[in-house]
């Protein structure tokens, strides 16, 4: 019995230490993506498998806090933040969102990439996997209300972001590829910043 408690005791000892070193690695992959511009593929699966969605369009980050996804096809729509506000944008709809920017990584996934990567521990729990010339990272939301259920983040042998995979908690996935990554763009903080066209419907969040 003392022998089996002792095994317990350390496989979970061992599984918190590759925890702990995973969180370290994943903070000094991120800290290294301080301006990045790149074009996406981004396809979106349900449950079982099916394809619902494709889209295409570009992305611009900027520490801290400041992203920019713009779809372009199929049709165009922009996630906006300056570091304070978020805007979400749809041309088609003739219509924009406004809201504060909530800060916890887990809530804002975009963050991960521009945020404080020092809260990663606290919101994720981090695992890692070495394959021959790539990182990738898993993590796992330790909140509940969350936007999703997992997170994969892969790293290729310049630890530059190569794809996302996100799964949320209905089983649907949506793969994000990342090409002609350019990092430590010039990047203007203006690109992070949002002039309402005239005749566009705003909705404020609370």
């Amino acid at each position: 019995m003392r022998r089996f408690l002792l095994l317990v005791v350390c496989f979970f000892t061992s599984l918190t230490t590759q925890a702990v070193e995973s969180t370290v690695l994943l903070s000094d992959y991120l800290q290294g993506m301080n301006n990045i511009e790149a074009e996406f593929v981004q396809h979106t699966f349900d449950g079982k498998g099916s394809l619902l969605q494709t889209q295409k369009g570009m992305l611009h980050l900027k520490r801290p806090n400041k992203f920019r996804w713009q779809s372009l096809s199929p049709f165009e729509q922009l996630l906006l933040s300056n570091g304070e506000t978020l805007w979400q944008y749809d041309e088609d709809l003739e219509q924009v969102s406004i809201q504060k920017l909530d800060q916890r990584l887990s809530v804002t996934p975009a963050l991960l990439l521009t945020g404080n990567v020092k809260t990663i521990a606290q919101e994720y729990d981090v695992y890692g996997e070495a394959l021959a010339t790539e990182y990738h990272f898993v993590l796992i939301p330790k909140r509940t209300d969350t936007l999703f259920d997992r997170l994969r983040l892969e790293f290729d042998s310049n630890k530059l972001l190569s794809r996302m995979v996100i799964k949320d908690e209905v089983g649907q996935k949506t793969i994000i590829r990342l090409q002609n990554v350019k990092q430590s763009a010039q990047l203007q903080d203006s690109l992070f910043e949002f002039d309402i066209p005239p005749g566009i419907d705003v909705i404020r969040a609370q």
